[in-house]
C-alpha cells in the first residue's frame, strides 16, 4: 500500500500477453479502480511474477518474477 491508500499486487498469469501483470487498486466513491501498471511479455522483461511488490525509499516500485528477464 502508498501513502494514498492505494493497493499494488501482481497477476502469475494473464495480463495482455499471458505473462502476468503487476498492477494498481485505488479506491473510490465509486469502490476500486484497477490500473495495470505492467504486462510482462515472457522477453527480456520477465514473466510470472511470484511476489508481491515492494517500494524503495524513492517511491519506485520492485518484485520478482519466475522466467526471463536480465
Amino acid at each position: 500500500m502508498d501513502a494514498a491508500g492505494n493497493l499494488y499486487g501482481t497477476q502469475f498469469s494473464g495480463g495482455a500477453y499471458e505473462y502476468g501483470a503487476v498492477f494498481r487498486l485505488t479506491h473510490g466513491s465509486g469502490g476500486w479502480t484497477y490500473t495495470s501498471l505492467h504486462d510482462f511479455t515472457g522477453g527480456t522483461d520477465g514473466g510470472y511474477p511470484l511476489s508481491n511488490v515492494t517500494f524503495d525509499a524513492d517511491g519506485d516500485l520492485y518484485g520478482t518474477a519466475e522466467a526471463g528477464g536480465v
